[in-house]
């Protein structure tokens, strides 16, 4: 062998070593150009997770924003109600009062009428005996008006029979 092809056998050493150098090289290329497809469909995964996110928190912002509403809109009911609470209680107490007013009322009315009550059963006492009061009068006076009246009756008998001897 001579040096030229001493030489040829090292440059093709080391061809065949650059070859396989170059090969790996190929090789990690490609696995980097895999690596790379991967990571770029984990970033458009990622990117599409963080649409989603976005849409979700969107989501959530308006739900958010609606109950911040719905709560405002529950304060305010809530305000009004505890002013309907309190007209409601402002009223009632009027009404007690004026019940317990009519109460009272009614209580002096029961009194007054127990009074007129009394009243009216000693009249009717006092009635019921003048009343027999008058009938004992009346019949008094029955008695009376016959007497008169059989001696009228008697007295015209005398005077007819006087007239009768007179005239005679």
């Amino acid at each position: 062998m001579t040096m030229s092809d001493a030489l040829l056998a090292q440059v093709l050493d080391r061809l065949s070593a650059m070859d396989g150098t170059l090969q790996k090289l190929v090789e990690g290329q490609e696995r980097l150009e895999r690596e790379q497809i991967a990571i770029r469909q984990e970033q458009e995964e990622i990117r599409k997770e963080q649409q989603e996110i976005r849409k979700e928190q969107q989501e959530i912002r308006l739900e958010q924003q609606r109950l911040r509403q719905e709560q405002d809109s529950l304060r305010a009911g809530q305000k009004e109600l505890n002013g309907i609470v309190a007209a409601l209680l402002h009223r009632q107490d009027e009404t007690d009062a004026k019940l317990e007013a009519l109460a009272a009322d009614v209580h002096q009315l029961h009194r007054e009428f127990s009074s007129l009550k009394q009243t009216v059963d000693r009249l009717e006492q006092k009635m019921d005996s003048r009343y027999e009061q008058l009938a004992a009068q009346i019949e008094d006076i029955k008695l009376d008006l016959n007497f008169i009246a059989h001696r009228t009756v008697d007295n015209e008998r005398i005077i007819y029979k006087l007239k009768e001897m007179l005239f005679r």
